[in-house]
């Protein structure tokens, strides 16, 4: 990296990014969790929780309902593993590098946190889905603004290259939640439009939607922007253009994003449902690990920073 950037500045980036993203990704897993729940007779509201915590690496005092489930990822303020901490966070971070972002950009930021208390009354009085739909609508616009208002250097590529990491461990966590191997037709098209996939799904495959087609496609597809292998490929492009002016050799970040990338790229169709959970867990791991091989490579030293750590930058 340059001197052009702060380590500091580029921290704050790299996790307003993560933040904005992690928000819309909560929002999108429990769009489809609570919709699972709905339409599915065979769903138990208190199994549907426990797999949604647990994916989400939350450890409730007690066990929940999935109201309950759904109101704690919604609104725990202390968090940042819930959309309001996530956005509160993310707000924070914005704040503290005003100087280096579009106008428009933070003036979005700051508007979505100026109205959370407003949204969140009104979840409680009509249910999660209106808050749910809102949220999705304010992050997309953030993400817009950012490619669109900021000029494409390291300032983009460090909140990019947040976004692209907390994506594909967002979109893992997604698979995480749902009953994969029981999911019916209607659960599997909920699953594909809770990450807007479900018109691009239906022109690839021809209208048949399988299992094995619809996890593939989530996982597996190099087009598809929220899938796991188009946002880990899309990560390991940010490290290479932001690690373009170092010396030649190891980049461990690097290597954890294209050892993950491997394994998504080269599995056969047929193997996407074997192993599910470890191949899920590799996922996870190879985020985390990337995460923190570029904080200590970029970013101030200092004490690790969890991902739902409500302590983190």
């Amino acid at each position: 990296m340059t001197t052009a950037l702060l380590s500091r500045v580029a921290e704050s980036l790299f996790w307003i990014g993560r933040y904005v993203e992690r928000a819309e990704g909560t929002a999108r897993i429990l769009d489809v969790v609570v919709h699972h729940a709905l339409e599915e007779p065979t769903a138990h509201g208190e199994i549907m929780a426990e797999r949604l915590v647990d994916a989400m690496g939350v450890t409730p005092a007690k066990q929940m309902s999935l109201g309950e489930a759904t109101q704690l990822m919604c609104f725990e303020s202390e968090s940042g593993s819930s959309i309001t901490g996530a956005l509160a966070a993310a707000r924070e971070n914005a704040r503290a590098v005003r100087q280096v972002l579009p106008s428009e950009l933070w003036e979005r930021v700051n508007t979505t946190w100026v109205n959370l208390p407003a949204q969140q009354l009104q979840s409680r009085r009509r249910g999660p889905s209106a808050f749910l739909a809102w949220v999705k609508v304010q992050t997309a616009a953030v993400a817009g603004l950012a490619d669109t208002t900021m000029s494409h250097d390291q300032t983009w590529l460090f909140f990019t290259l947040g976004r692209a990491i907390e994506r594909a461990d967002m979109t893992a966590r997604l698979l995480g939640t749902m009953p994969l191997d029981v999911l019916t037709d209607t659960g599997l098209v909920t699953l594909l439009r809770s990450c807007g996939g479900h018109e691009p799904y239906l022109r690839q495959a021809s209208g048949i939607i399988d299992a094995v087609g619809v996890i593939t496609f989530l996982l597996c597809d190099g087009l598809f922007p929220r899938s796991v292998l188009c946002s880990i490929s899309s990560a390991a492009a940010c490290i290479d253009a932001i690690g373009a002016n170092r010396r030649a050799g190891w980049d461990r970040a690097r290597g954890e994003i294209g050892m993950a990338r491997a394994e998504l790229e080269f599995l056969a169709p047929g193997q996407v449902l074997e192993d599910m959970p470890l191949r899920l867990l590799r996922v996870h791991s190879a985020c985390s690990r990337a995460s923190d091989s570029i904080a200590r490579q970029y970013f101030a030293q200092g004490p690790a920073t969890l991902w739902r750590n409500k302590t983190a930058p």
